[in-house]
């Protein structure tokens, strides 16, 4: 019988998914790794020749896919979530919908499964609407600030084929308040942890790739992208603000390792508020990150000027970040 601690990961053969696969499986000797991805996309090498690929559609499964998934859930110490039918900020609202279908299904099954921990990859773009808001500096925005969905361009022809994130980051508040919600009620057995990443692009993932686009050009909406001979003072602005949002391959391997380790409260009337405070007013409000079961970060590295403040990133995952997009 098998000693390893099992992982699973959903969008398993995606960008960040792979990356974390590979990150684990080289690293350490202790983890069994099964990867989840959409029958439609596994024709795509596995990242590691360790890894288990298990095909499932998350959003209509077979009878065969959720038992499949079922049993390896049971078996699982951690679920980590990155699937998504549209990952990027052009997600239209019908993917954002489909979206949100994997997220409830596979958090409720996980609960049902009891899987200790589960991993939420959510993103920056709940937070996007302080972009061009000036009365927001640098280290102004905390995991329990009010969202404000989607990251709008000042070009806004560049909305056709970026996209304004806001559906996409409609599915992933949604995604944040389940596992509040799962979190609260089922803390004994399944914790829940979510991280409110940044941009990391496939591969390198280098600065000098970050745009104004927002979105790598291969995940572009075809046949719209606009002909620039020079870049305009709005698209300046953007690009700053894309950099800011940078997180890099060293802090996003490094935060999601600190989150399957992460000691998440889970007493009787926790909620997360360290000044004394009842639950209804803790810090943050009824946006505070910190809850029974349940932990929110910011997750980008450590950008100069950017207004993502990361005292709570540091604090529970115990990662100070140095990189940096600016640097």
């Amino acid at each position: 019988m098998s000693d390893k601690t099992t992982l699973v990961i959903t969008g398993g053969l995606g960008n960040l998914g792979s990356k974390l696969c590979n990150h684990l499986l080289t690293t350490s000797s202790k983890y069994k790794v099964i990867l989840i991805e959409h029958p439609n996309f596994c024709n795509k090498p596995l990242p590691h020749p360790n890894a288990t690929l298990l095909p499932c559609n998350l959003g209509n499964p077979t009878s065969e896919q959720h038992a499949a998934l079922k049993l390896a859930l049971e078996k699982a110490d951690t679920l980590i979530h990155f699937s998504a039918v549209n990952p990027y900020p052009n997600a239209n609202w019908s993917e954002c919908a489909q979206s949100m279908d994997h997220t409830f299904y596979i958090f409720q099954l996980a609960v049902l499964c009891k899987v200790r921990r589960v991993i939420l990859a959510s993103s920056n773009h709940v937070m996007g609407g302080y972009k061009d808001d000036t009365t927001y500096g640098p280290s102004s925005i905390h995991p329990y600030s009010d969202p404000r969905l989607g990251t709008i361009p000042l070009n806004k022809a560049l909305i056709a084929t970026s996209g304004d994130a806001i559906a996409y980051a409609t599915a992933k508040l949604a995604g944040e308040r389940c596992a509040m919600t799962l979190g609260q009620l089922y803390a004994k057995t399944t914790t829940f942890v979510v991280l409110r990443i940044g941009w990391c692009q496939p591969g390198e993932n280098l600065p000098a790739t970050l745009s104004a686009a927002g979105s790598p050009p291969e995940f572009l909406k075809e046949g719209e992208l606009p002909v620039v001979e020079q870049q305009s003072e709005d698209d300046m602005k953007d690009e700053v603000w894309y950099q800011g949002m940078w997180l890099s391959n060293k802090d996003f391997l490094s935060y999601f390792d600190a989150a399957i380790h992460l000691n998440v409260p889970t007493d009787e009337g926790d909620d997360g508020a360290d000044d004394g405070s009842d639950s209804s007013s803790g810090k943050g409000g009824v946006h505070r990150n910190v809850r029974r079961g349940f932990v929110l970060v910011n997750a980008m590295s450590k950008n100069d000027g950017a207004k993502w403040n990361l005292d709570e990133t540091e604090k529970w995952l115990g990662i100070v970040s140095t990189d940096n997009s600016m640097a």
